[in-house]
């Protein structure tokens, strides 16, 4: 049970990850869902279930290693410029590990008895599997560490750290269970007893994995949370922008964080276009001080109006293309313009004078 829960996190945390990061690398993903079906594989039930322990083991290592490529991936990743990974490393890896089971499963009954393990091919299978995986974990390591030094204070550095000790106890881990034949040699522990023990330390390992993947994904997906309330905070507005001036719009791209910075740079560009339509005297038209925002969404509910009615004037009011600290400000302030535009009384005596006056025009 405990072995398909953490299975089950890290399913979540690498579906989060692919949630997340759509457009780009997915290595961490690729590693989080290679781990979750390892475990899954590896589980008591899974090997009950298939009536076997060497297959499930061969598919399990064999997905170990796959999210050992992935941490390398990561970290070449963020080198400039960016280091392929070759994959052939793997392939050869996957390659001797099968032929070594070829000769292995013929003799699964003598399983636990010295003569097997140091046959040459358990040997070979066991070295293989530990040394692509340690010095994969290494490599990530070590630029995992330099990494989490450079980031401020909050939850994505904390879960750096507990990733840094995910990774030390995951070398620890494939450094004990990845060479059987050495520690039942040097220990006198039975094989029944072994398993059992390196099963533990896996689990271990990989709830310092689960915990490092909360931390670090809860900060991306609090970001994703506050780009959708975001964006739908400024969509009443910008779908009014969009109305007026179609080709403000950019082309369409799923992806939160980019989506909200494109549409207030669509508003933006809509709010520039309509300007010159904000009559002059609109100042006369409120009848009391109004905060900034809701005199913005007043001068756009009235340009809108007077553009209908075909009227501008060549000198438009200053003030609204004011730059803004950062995107988090300049759209929460945009927020409050488009709650304005759709709430305000204000907004609605102005459009409603407007019209009054753009029906004298005409």
């Amino acid at each position: 049970m405990i072995s398909y829960l953490s299975a089950g996190l890290l399913a979540l945390l690498g579906f989060a990850r692919l949630m997340t990061v759509r457009a780009g690398p997915k290595h961490l993903a690729t590693f989080f869902l290679s781990m979750a079906a390892g475990l899954a594989v590896s589980a008591d039930a899974t090997v009950r279930l298939l009536g076997d322990v060497l297959l499930p083991r061969l598919v399990t290592n064999a997905l170990q290693l796959l999210a050992m490529r992935a941490l390398v991936q990561l970290v070449r990743g963020t080198r400039t410029p960016e280091k392929p990974t070759p994959f052939w490393p793997i392939v050869l890896c996957w390659a001797v590990m099968i032929l070594c089971c070829l000769d292995i499963l013929p003799r699964r009954h003598e399983l636990g008895t010295p003569a097997f393990q140091w046959r040459l091919s358990v040997v070979a299978y066991q070295v293989v599997l530990t040394t692509y995986g340690v010095t994969c974990l290494v490599m990530f390591t070590r630029t995992l560490v330099r990494s989490a030094a450079d980031r401020p204070q909050g939850t994505f550095r904390t879960g750096l750290r507990i990733l840094v000790c995910a990774a030390v106890a995951t070398i620890a881990w494939a450094l004990f269970s990845g060479l059987p034949s050495l520690w039942l040699e040097i220990t006198d522990l039975a094989d029944l007893d072994f398993m059992p023990r390196a099963r533990i330390a896996g689990l271990l390992a990989m709830v310092l994995w689960v915990l490092g993947g909360l931390f670090t994904t809860w900060d991306g997906a609090l970001r994703l949370v506050r780009s959708w309330q975001r964006i739908r905070a400024v969509t009443p507005l910008w779908k009014e922008l969009v109305a007026a001036h179609p080709q403000i719009a950019l082309p369409v791209r799923h992806d939160l964080e980019f989506k909200l910075y494109r549409r207030v740079i669509e508003i933006r560009d809509g709010l520039l276009a309509l300007r010159a339509h904000v009559p002059p005297h609109l100042g006369d038209w409120l009848r009391a001080p109004v905060d900034e925002p809701t005199r913005a969404a007043a001068e756009l509910a009235a340009a809108l109006v007077m553009r209908e009615a075909g009227r501008s004037w060549p000198h438009p009011p200053s003030g609204q293309d004011e730059a803004h600290p950062s995107m988090r400000d300049e759209s929460a302030w945009l927020s409050a313009v488009s709650s304005a535009f759709t709430d305000s009384l204000v907004v609605r005596e102005v459009r409603r004078r407007a019209m009054a006056e753009a029906g004298r025009l005409s």
